[in-house]
């Protein structure tokens, strides 16, 4: 059968058993190399999964339904390689995808948290790793998350606990989008934005009781030869970040917790084999230039001062700690110069780059 004649084919079936046997036939291709495929695959996708052809918001919220079950009932075989799961969720997602797509997504996500659908976790947090944390795609899911199942809730899900056992990799991409949300802001105008305390509970949680968690995005990625796997990005640089930033405008004692948390994942973090790729030098760059931008409209108060003091405290203590499991990886001397630059001082903070030009 030509491709012209499935694509007439399927335009006899229902919507959905349409989507159902495109995603077989994608399955089928996937892996086929001849010229043309890819843009045969991208053309059934468009039209028979997400239905492009069609005016934007002409799909009903049922039909979106159905799609989101015949996703997670296609990504949930048992009989599905993991390369080959994670391939067809890439076409289906990757690069630069429609907000529709995007809804779907978050849809399927959040049908895959709350019904603990590991298979479709283990997909997302792939696509989240291919595609960037700070892309589109993964901010706005983050974003969309946090607004299901933390900003209207009183008390984390069981479903959420346990993501971290369900899906590590899912959860430790997860807090990496997340992280980008908030206390991120750089220019002065911008009040610092807080995460919502569930979340800050949750993920100090996740991380307390699994320091490791943190380093679950640096296992293998399952992708089918010839596609290339994207830089390892781990959530401490957005954590650390948090904890010190947040020194500077909040008193909240869930802070203390995940900032001990941050301090025993980066004792987990020395490479065994290779070179580091848990912290980047450059993210925790942003983090001084944060800082002396709030700094500078803080004031001299005695109250500030010392809120200044513990959030280099907290800063000194993690970069200490990085340099000693040697996972920071990057311009390093650059950072130190960074570091020599933050005003008011910090005898910790002087005794920490001491040591590293000492060495």
């Amino acid at each position: 059968m030509s491709s012209h004649e499935y694509k007439l084919a399927l335009r006899k079936l229902e919507p959905q058993i349409a989507a159902r046997d495109c995603l077989l036939k994608v399955e089928s291709l996937v892996f086929n190399t001849a010229r043309g495929k890819q843009e045969l695959m991208m053309s059934l996708i468009s039209e028979f999964i997400f239905s492009e052809h069609l005016p934007p918001h002409s799909i009903s919220s049922l039909q979106e339904f159905h799609l989101v079950l015949a996703l997670s009932d296609y990504f949930c075989k048992s009989s599905l390689p993991e390369q080959t799961s994670n391939a067809v969720f890439i076409l289906l997602f990757g690069g630069t995808i429609s907000p529709s797509r995007i809804s779907v997504l978050t849809k399927l996500t959040s049908t895959a948290i709350s019904a603990q659908l590991s298979q479709v976790l283990n997909c997302v947090g792939t696509l989240m790793q291919q595609v960037g944390f700070q892309s589109v795609t993964s901010i706005e899911l983050a974003k969309n998350l946090v607004q299901d199942f933390v900003v209207f809730s009183s008390k984390a899900s069981q479903q959420l606990s346990d993501l971290p056992k369900i899906a590590p990799r899912f959860a430790c991409n997860f807090m990496t989008a997340v992280t980008c949300l908030y206390l991120v802001e750089t220019n002065q105008k911008s009040p610092l934005i807080e995460p919502p305390f569930l979340l800050l509970e949750l993920f100090t949680n996740w991380i307390t009781e699994n320091p490791s968690l943190c380093l679950a995005s640096q296992q293998p990625l399952m992708l089918p030869s010839g596609m290339l796997s994207m830089p390892n990005e781990t959530p401490l640089a957005g954590l650390i970040r948090w904890s010190c930033v947040a020194a500077l405008i909040s008193k909240k004692e869930i802070y203390s917790k995940l900032h001990l948390s941050i301090l025993q994942s980066l004792l987990q973090a020395k490479p065994v084999t290779g070179p580091p790729v848990a912290l980047n030098a450059t993210h925790l760059q942003l983090i001084v230039t944060i800082f002396q931008l709030r700094v500078e409209e803080m004031g001299k108060s005695a109250e500030k001062s010392e809120a200044v003091q513990l959030s280099l405290e907290r800063f000194a203590q993690c970069i200490q700690v990085a340099m000693a499991s040697q996972c920071i990886y990057g311009n390093i001397p650059q950072l130190i110069i960074r570091l020599e630059s933050l005003r008011p001082t910090n005898q910790l903070m002087q005794i920490v780059i001491n040591n590293y030009k000492n060495n």
